[in-house]
């Protein structure tokens, strides 16, 4: 519970947060806290007789050179084939010559991303937006089929009018290989494992608190920092805010990260930001995770110490629709067919976990398709489907470059409510990628039993758990006006899947945040008696 509460403290943060987490080889407390998940877990299973827990993932991998004579390593290993004006500092800037435990000095951050940010910027596309001829509709893959299958092409653009995409691609790639191609990034890293979080607003305490890491927590700029939350908040749970803009700043290459920036030679906003917070983390394993992805369990052990987290590097969860990815975009990759060997679902970003040490060209290239996705990379990835963003970035990365990973093959499981006149969807379920993994590796064609691969994420992100949003914005209340309503389903159907009621542990930390914050946090200062609602609400729905 440790992790869960760590988390719902950081999340209550306006703005777009990112957040790292160091590992700490800390027997006592892993003791302490293994136990506690062990008893729970056994209670659970023995009072329900099927129950699922809960887990948390992180970080990246190396380009190596395409040989036809190497096979994949697995089914989700996928074969490549050929391819060849400054603005005022508000606060302190961030130290961007750190030092490890030892003191010894680390690669300066700043100086890294200067050479990457000209690198990324003169393979920057010069083709037109791309224009689409309709969207791709929300639907689920025809048939029960595992593996993909090409969806049909909605881009206007002939081929050929995008050869210098495909040339500026190829440009990227070749750079990759030659600064990269023995696995080393030049950027030597602290060897801690973390946590991130990104935009984060009332639920990233969860993850802060219930987890054993320190943690980086990114802003995008000046703006979205809040010194009395950041310095004085945070930092007693062992947590720290870095900006984002005074890294970015150090380069030549000018973006505009976060409210200002018009005048910029990239700007960054919204979903691009996710990829360059993992990129210029100061650790070498990180789990990313959306403020409203809730972890389950603390990802230490989880994720980072087990497999396939080891021998893969990333890990990457999957959504509930087809994936709709225009054919056109394999081929500006550099790919001479279309990669049926991937799953047919689309992926999931609201957690990706990646071992930067052996994925640092991998997260580059997806770092690039998020910098010119949105005029490029996401519809030819997305095709203007449902949650269009970086979602497909990190796989189109792997793939492409042909880096091990894992894709989780459970499926995202639906949690919500019904508000008396109709059902609506709350919140997404993700599985441990542990129990997913010795699960399949078993060969077996049975379905798995209902507590064999356990509930690790809840991505609860309709309504978003913003304590100041919930109370004002109605998702509270039924469509007569009066009753009060559980989110997340009964009592009785969450306690099975989860072992305990995680809708009521989740709103007795979100009344302990809001009462905490009510009048510190910016966001929430012009909303009235945040404490004294979310109590109400509390008493009348959980007693």
């Amino acid at each position: 519970m440790r992790l869960v509460r760590r988390i719902l403290a950081l999340l209550v943060l306006a703005g777009s947060i990112v957040l790292l987490v160091r590992y700490r080889q800390n027997v006592e407390a892993a003791i302490i806290e293994k136990t506690f998940d062990a008893v729970a877990y056994a209670h659970a299973v023995e009072e329900e007789a099927a129950s699922k827990l809960r887990q948390l993932p992180q970080v990246i991998l190396p380009f190596h050179k395409t040989d036809e004579s190497v096979k994949p390593i697995s089914s989700d290993t996928p074969s490549a084939d050929t391819a060849t004006s400054k603005r005022p500092t508000a606060v302190e800037p961030i130290i961007t010559t750190l030092k490890d435990e030892d003191g010894a000095e680390i690669k300066d951050v700043g100086a890294f991303w200067a050479k990457w940010s000209r690198i990324l910027h003169d393979a920057r596309p010069t083709t037109a937006t791309i224009k689409l001829s309709g969207h791709a509709p929300a639907q689920k893959p025809p048939g029960g089929e595992q593996t993909r299958k090409p969806y049909k092409d909605l881009v206007r653009q002939t081929i050929e009018e995008l050869e210098p995409l495909q040339e500026a691609h190829k440009q990227l790639v070749t750079e990759l290989e030659t600064e990269l191609g023995d696995g080393k990034d030049g950027q030597s890293q602290r060897q801690w494992k973390g946590l991130d979080i990104f935009r984060g607003r009332a639920l990233s305490l969860w993850a802060v608190e219930s987890c054993t890491l320190p943690v980086e927590v990114f802003v995008p700029d000046d703006d979205e920092y809040e010194a009395e939350i950041c310095d004085q908040y945070l930092k007693k749970l062992d947590a720290k805010c870095v900006v984002l803009s005074h890294i970015l700043d150090q380069s030549p290459i000018k973006t505009g990260a976060g409210s200002y920036g018009k005048d910029v030679d990239m700007k960054i906003t919204h979903y691009q930001l996710k990829a360059l917070a993992l990129l210029l983390s100061s650790f070498s394993d990180a789990l990313l995770l959306d403020s409203d992805s809730i972890p389950l369990f603390d990802p230490a052990e989880i994720i980072f110490n087990a497999e396939p987290y080891q021998s893969k590097g990333m890990i990457i969860w999957p959504d509930f629709w087809r994936a709709t990815e225009s054919p056109k975009f394999w081929t500006i990759a550099g790919r001479t067919s279309f990669p049926t060997d991937l799953p047919a679902t689309s992926s999931e970003t609201g957690q990706l976990a990646i071992n930067k040490a052996t994925h640092l060209a991998p997260l580059l290239l997806a770092t690039y398709y998020n910098l010119f996705g949105p005029d490029h990379y996401y519809p030819l990835q997305s095709q203007g489907a449902l949650g269009q963003g970086d979602k497909e970035t990190f796989l189109a990365a792997v793939a492409t470059l042909n880096a091990t990973y894992y894709r989780v093959r459970t499926s995202a499981v639906s949690l919500g409510r019904n508000d008396g006149l109709r059902d609506r969807g709350t919140a997404m379920v993700q599985h441990s990628p542990a129990d997913d993994f010795r699960y399949h590796s078993k060969g077996t064609s049975s379905p798995p039993s209902h507590n064999s691969i356990r509930a690790m994420f809840l991505h609860s992100n309709t309504p978003k758990m913003n304590a100041g949003h919930l109370i004002d914005e109605g998702d509270l209340v039924g469509a007569d006006g009066e009753t009060r309503l559980r989110l997340l389903g009964t009592k009785e159907a969450l306690t099975k899947q989860f072992g305990y009621d995680v809708e009521k542990t989740l709103w007795d930390l979100l009344v302990q945040t809001g009462c905490e914050l009510q009048g510190t946090l910016k966001e929430w200062k012009e909303r009235e008696r945040i404490c004294e609602r979310l109590d109400e609400h509390y008493k009348k729905v959980f007693g």
